[in-house]
């Protein structure tokens, strides 16, 4: 499986556990949603309620106001019409009150309530207004019918507000624990999501790790032992695989270029130093005649042409070089690339070993880098003397001159001189880095007050 399909994987199952998130909480906002609607019916359904009772108090007042003043029957009819209105306004209560029950039970209890207000305003209307018509005196019938009737409803009444005021509870607490549920149902899927995500990432992190590593080791071995492919194996059917393999067929190539490249090179500079050579002997031959000076220039040209052999072949060596390494002081290696410099003036180089400590390296090979260093010192030095120092496991080459005008960099590429330059050829620092590199040192370049510095950190 490549690491993009475990990628596409950990993201579907990501992704659908954000989805379960978001569906519970749509989830729980329509949950919510029905809840608060349930307890704004319940609230409105007490309210009615509560309606009836004072309607069952306000006939109760209307009957004791007739009792009390039975005499007068112009307060009874006023009477009578406020039961009458009263009891429409039971009546526009009904249907709404009933509907909105809950239950078959609830709905029988309501239907009762409604059928003793039907027949308390029956009473009222007809034997009480009998009564007083007849002029009767004693009310003690009516009395124990109508309040038996009156406080039949108001117990049924009192049923429903308690009955509603329980469901109103057990709604709230409901509610109280659906969000203790959700609560714990989305940390849960937080905690599953989270690390799910951990796990898959960690895993394919380590395995991305892990191939890069051997990835890495292969591009390693590669310069190390002087490979021209990766020899690491970082499984199949994956992305890195793939690399690997289009940088091996790459890599094939570059090296089928470049050992056609050294060996046309190696072919040309050996053909090349058996004419110069025929050369030079031709040129001793003519110093004596009368174009001394013409001739001094030609061989000028061959001993240039010659300078750039040597630097071509001693590059290439450096390809296929094999370093032999030994401990010597810094001391001897400067002594020894002194001694391969012809130098007419002793006076032009100061000598400063401050710390002649000790180097473990190719002396063969940083005697060539060093006297390259120091040869490109004299030439472009614009006064003498020049300065060759060792300090702190540093090795600093310093002479009064112009500023490089690039960085380091630009001058360590083959061929590369200032543009103004007419001396050189641009292989010296080339060859420098090359050696310094195969060592694992460093090159560095300052340059303070005047003096460009050139230094080796061992």
């Amino acid at each position: 499986m490549t690491i993009r399909q475990r990628l596409f994987i950990s993201f579907s199952l990501i992704l659908l556990i954000t989805v379960f998130i978001i569906g519970v909480f749509f989830y729980s906002i329509y949950n919510f949603n029905e809840i608060h609607n349930s307890q704004i019916h319940r609230y409105d359904q007490i309210r009615r309620v509560e309606k009836l009772k004072e309607h069952s108090n306000s006939f109760s007042w209307i009957v004791l106001d007739i009792i009390t003043d039975y005499d007068k029957l112009s307060i009874v009819k006023e009477r009578l019409n406020k039961a009458e209105d009263i009891y429409k306004s039971v009546l526009f209560l009904q249907n709404k009150t009933i509907e909105n029950s809950e239950s078959n039970s609830e709905k029988k209890n309501l239907e009762l309530i409604f059928l003793h207000f039907k027949e308390i305003n029956f009473l009222i209307k007809n034997r009480l207004y009998e009564i007083v018509k007849q002029k009767q005196s004693s009310f003690d019938k009516f009395n124990i019918d109508f309040e038996k009737l009156s406080n039949d409803t108001k117990n049924l009444l009192d049923q429903e507000v308690v009955y509603l005021q329980n469901e109103l509870n057990k709604t709230e607490k409901n509610k109280n624990q659906f969000i203790e549920t959700i609560k714990i149902e989305v940390v849960l899927l937080l905690l599953i999501a989270f690390t799910l995500a951990f796990v898959i990432s960690s895993k394919i992190i380590k395995e991305i790790k892990g191939m890069l590593e051997k990835l890495n080791k292969g591009v390693l071995q590669l310069f190390n032992d002087d490979e021209n492919s990766i020899k690491v194996d970082i499984g199949k059917n994956n992305e890195l695989s793939e690399i690997t393999k289009n940088l091996n067929s790459y890599l094939e190539k570059q090296s089928d270029i470049i050992h056609s490249r050294e060996e046309l090179l190696r072919n040309i500079s050996h053909e090349l130093k058996t004419p110069i050579t025929k050369g030079k002997f031709l040129l001793e031959d003519l110093k004596n005649s009368k174009y001394k000076i013409e001739v001094e220039h030609i061989n000028n040209v061959f001993i240039d042409i010659e300078e750039l052999t040597n630097k071509l072949l001693q590059r290439e060596k450096l390809n296929f070089a094999i370093l032999k390494t030994y401990k010597f002081k810094v001391s001897s290696l400067i002594l020894e690339a002194l001694s391969k410099l012809s130098i007419d003036d002793e006076s032009k180089i100061i000598l400063e070993i401050d710390d002649d400590f000790e180097i473990e390296a190719d002396k063969y090979y940083m005697t060539i880098a060093l006297k390259n260093l120091i040869d490109n010192a004299m030439k472009y030095a614009l006064e003498f003397p020049i300065k060759i120092k060792a300090k702190n496991k540093i090795l600093f080459v310093e002479n009064i001159a112009d500023e490089l005008s690039n960085d380091l960099i630009y001058y360590i590429r083959p061929f590369t001189r200032e543009p103004n330059q007419q001396m050189g050829h641009g292989l010296g620092l080339n060859i420098v880095n090359k050696i310094i590199q195969m060592h694992k040192f460093r090159l560095g370049y300052n340059y303070k007050n005047s003096h460009n510095i050139f230094y080796i950190a061992f």
